[in-house]
């Protein structure tokens, strides 16, 4: 599977803080998952965003 994710997010403010992904899986113009996920908490405060090849997402 040779497909690519695409830009991740993140924003710090006073108490708050927002993490955005968009949820395409595709490779230039084909599109092969609108649901793909790409943000993965590893505990309460700490989030991963792995925006790279979807191969590396699910290997990790």
């Amino acid at each position: 599977m040779n497909y690519n994710g695409s830009a991740i997010v993140a924003m710090a403010g006073k108490g708050c803080v927002a993490i955005a992904a968009d949820k395409r899986l595709g490779q230039q113009a084909l599109t092969v998952d609108m649901e793909f996920e790409k943000i993965f908490p590893i505990s309460n405060k700490t989030y991963i965003g792995l925006p790279g090849l979807a191969t590396d997402v699910q290997t990790l």
